[in-house]
């Protein structure tokens, strides 16, 4: 079984892998999103490091209006304004490339100003709430 989670972002705001990383390190995040990453092309799995073991995670950014969780819960659409952008991120039984997904959702979401929705439990965030959140749930705050 599968969990994702979901970032409503505005096209323009997606950043490089650079920049990414950049704001992993600068929230003390022990994410590598390994290098030739490139979120603006790529999609499937993304391998990466996680507190130094191997971890990685399903990524794939395409347009909002295909996203199927929002045909079920279109309370979520008042939230999004131009973020027009869906990033999601899928994670099978792994704890590492949990972490991983949920240290690169969150850090990709205060970069981008986006919107974090995990469905599952119905949880959306803003940018800066889902970075605060991540670090406390992954004890790194």
């Amino acid at each position: 079984m599968s969990v994702e989670l979901h970032i409503f972002l505005e096209p323009s705001r997606l950043p490089t892998r650079d920049r990414w990383q950049h704001e992993l390190q600068r929230a003390g995040i022990p994410l590598v999103l390994q290098p030739p990453f490139n979120p603006q092309l790529d999609s499937g799995f993304c391998p990466a490091t996680y507190r130094n073991a191997p971890a990685g995670f399903e990524y794939y950014a395409y347009s909002a209006r295909d996203v199927a969780v929002l045909a079920d819960n279109p309370h979520i659409v008042s939230h999004l304004g131009n973020r027009n952008l869906c990033a999601t991120f899928r994670w099978g039984a792994d704890l590492d490339g949990m972490s991983a997904a949920l240290a690169a959702a969150a850090t990709l979401a205060k970069l981008s100003d986006g919107i974090y929705y995990y469905p599952d439990d119905g949880i959306i965030y803003g940018a800066d709430e889902a970075l605060q959140a991540t670090l406390q749930d992954l004890e790194l705050a």
